[in-house]
């Protein structure tokens, strides 16, 4: 890791994330959202991908 990379992990701002099916609504790092990583619910569990609605 270089010095930047820590720099982004730092910068890396949180995005609110709403659960498509029980609709809570959690905290995800930006740059997971931009990779398209699946979210889990901590509320029920339920596996989804940042861009379903």
């Amino acid at each position: 890791m270089t010095i930047f990379d820590d720099l982004k992990m730092f910068l890396d701002e949180s995005v609110q994330v709403t659960c498509p099916h029980c609709s809570h609504i959690r905290g995800q790092r930006s740059s997971n959202i931009r990779k398209n990583i699946s979210c889990i619910c901590p509320k029920c569990g339920h596996f989804f991908l940042p861009e379903e609605k």
